[in-house]
């Protein structure tokens, strides 16, 4: 059973007193915060805005009490994100990151998309929200703890539902992401909860971006295929929402990676996100698999898109009409959805090597293990396309590569 942390954000007031274009004000000062709880560092953000940039260092520790919710400890970071504090729309939306970070919160946590990893094989890229594995803030920890969704009162100093929304984090575009209520005139005479423009087509437990479809509706609280729109006042901004994609959809921006210049300390899983709990133990999280130390998940995170060529050419050798492979791989006309290419297997009812193959493709090829893991440790063995279910922190890419951490890690294996 998940227990509510104890939120004590009335504290929470500003970083930085600047304020202007570059929103530093919008961060929480978590200095008087109640933490994650004794056990843990204490949280750290600071924003500045330099240049025209708003540069944002923190330690990923949340400012409320820690619930842990999957086998993976909570871990401090050294995170440096660095947006432009004048964001420009792009000429067309750019699809977010299928695996890790697509922006921060304004207590320094670093936001991920709707889905989750490749383990567990039940619920492999699913929605972590429908699956029912996220704490009461819409948090768990990987490699490091972060949102899936977002909840106001978590994140705003006691701003009531109905009443405009502050704004809770920022996209790696720049756009600012504001809690669910904003107003629908520039007077702010009437208040809107927006909405989802996303419905679902199938229970999203696996592969959650084929669960769901973007159908553009004309009412006024509904949203755009990014989770955003242009307000009264002329800027545009993404909310969250009680449904999917709860935070982005896309970015509308053009991206600048982990913030441009973002780094994180490198940490690892003790139980690693590729291993089960024990029976009656927390829940599990794969979302996150990068080698530790190398910030991942900025644009370009995963198989790169399929191009047209690859699309006839997979259309040929699977005998499958090359309209419904494109929809299958994500790249269909106007397709925002980020490539994940076992799925695209799935939907095709085919092997995930035999559409790498059709699509001209050749897999990674084996590493051997080079030393036999500690004493004590299981071992963790490493085939094209799975993981040992027993072996320690291991877990699969999108791509089919396989990434581990300890023992794997002083293996040289990955």
């Amino acid at each position: 059973m998940i227990r509510i942390p104890l939120l004590f954000v009335a504290f929470a007031g500003i970083v930085a007193a600047q304020s202007g274009p570059c929103l530093a004000d919008a961060f929480l000062d978590v200095s008087e915060a109640p933490g994650a709880g004794p056990a843990h560092p204490r949280p750290r953000v600071e924003a500045n805005c330099e240049g025209d940039e708003l540069v944002v260092r923190s330690n990923g520790i949340p400012h409320y009490e820690f619930v842990q919710v999957t086998p993976n400890p909570l871990k401090e970071q050294d995170y440096e994100f660095r947006i432009p504090s004048a964001p420009q729309r792009a000429g067309a939306p750019t699809p977010i990151p299928l695996l890790g970070s697509i922006g921060f919160a304004v207590n320094g946590v670093v936001i991920f998309g709707p889905n989750e990893g490749p383990v567990p094989a039940e619920e492999q890229f699913g929605d972590p929200v429908f699956n029912a594995i996220m704490d009461a803030c819409m948090g768990h920890t990987a490699l490091e703890y972060h949102y899936h969704a977002m909840v106001q009162k978590c994140l705003s100093n006691g701003v009531k539902d109905g009443d405009p929304s502050p704004v809770l984090g920022f996209g790696f575009d720049g756009f600012p992401i504001r809690g669910p209520w904003g107003c629908a005139d520039a007077e702010c005479n009437e208040v809107l909860r927006y909405r989802s423009s996303w419905e679902e087509v199938r229970e999203p437990h696996q592969d959650a971006w084929d669960a769901y479809e973007y159908v553009e509706k004309d009412s006024r609280e509904y949203l755009d295929a990014c989770n955003g729109h242009t307000g009264p006042q002329g800027d545009y901004h993404y909310h969250v929402t009680e449904t999917w994609p709860y935070i982005l959809g896309c970015y509308a921006g053009p991206p600048v990676g982990r913030g441009n210049r973002g780094r994180r300390r490198p940490q690892v899983s003790e139980a690693g996100p590729g291993r089960r709990p024990p029976p009656g133990g927390p829940g599990r999280s794969g979302d996150r698999v990068p080698r530790a130390g190398r910030p991942r998940g900025g644009p370009g995170a995963g198989p790169g898109r399929p191009s047209p060529e690859e699309v006839r050419a997979a259309s040929e050798a699977l005998s499958k009409d090359e309209a419904t492979v494109a929809k299958a791989l994500r790249v269909e006309p106007g397709g925002l959805k980020p490539v994940n290419l076992a799925a695209s297997a799935r939907t095709l009812g085919v092997e995930p090597g035999q559409l790498i193959e059709a699509l001209g493709r050749s897999e990674a090829p084996r590493r051997p293990r080079q030393n036999q893991a500690p004493p004590g440790e299981p071992e963790c063995f490493f085939r094209c396309g799975q993981s040992e279910e027993n072996a320690v922190g291991c877990t699969l890419t999108p791509d089919h590569k396989v990434m581990c951490f300890r023992p794997c890690d002083d293996n040289k294996c990955g």
